[in-house]
């Protein structure tokens, strides 16, 4: 019996030594659930945080993106712009080329029809000159002609005169 009063004794006073041991276990796993619920907001924390980086990265490659996108557009809008001016330039200058080889081009056919027309009027002059020979060798000939005439006129002059003479000394010597 003295067993089982110590024991119960025991028992009776071990219960709140139990009691505190229990209370401090539970205390240590209080604290344990704490220590977890701080680590693993803490590992929330710093997932929330690498997630809002990866996030900020994606965003920063997306503006860079769109950044070298609109730098793409903007240099190929240059670009463009720098070639249709070129082929503005190109097309003046072939333009201004098309028309100096009109004028060059008129400016020859003017001189072709200048040489022309003054080959017409040395033509024209060849010919006068050659309607004044023509004109003086009809001269000539009508002054021939004219002239043969009148020495015809004067042999038929003299040959009728000296006729008439004959006749007449003729006449003055057989009778009168």
């Amino acid at each position: 019996m003295k067993r089982i009063v110590l024991t119960s004794l025991l028992s009776v006073l071990a219960v709140p030594a139990l009691a505190s041991q229990f209370d401090q276990l539970r205390q240590i796993e209080v604290q344990h659930e704490r220590e977890q619920a701080v680590e693993r907001a803490e590992q929330l924390r710093q997932a929330e945080a690498a997630r809002a980086r990866q996030e900020a990265k994606e965003e920063a490659y997306r503006r860079n993106k769109l950044a070298a996108q609109e730098r793409a557009r903007l240099s190929a809008l240059e670009q463009r712009r720098a070639e249709e001016a070129e082929e503005k330039r190109q097309r003046g200058r072939a333009e201004r080329f098309e028309d100096e080889d009109r004028e060059l081009e008129l400016e020859e056919r003017r001189l072709r029809l200048q040489a022309l027309k003054a080959k017409a009027a040395r033509a024209n002059d060849y010919i006068d000159a050659e309607l004044r020979e023509s004109a003086a060798k009809t001269d000539v000939i009508q002054s021939e002609a004219d002239s043969a005439r009148n020495v015809t006129s004067g042999t038929k002059s003299l040959l009728e005169d000296t006729g008439s003479a004959e006749i007449n000394r003729s006449k003055s010597l057989f009778g009168n």
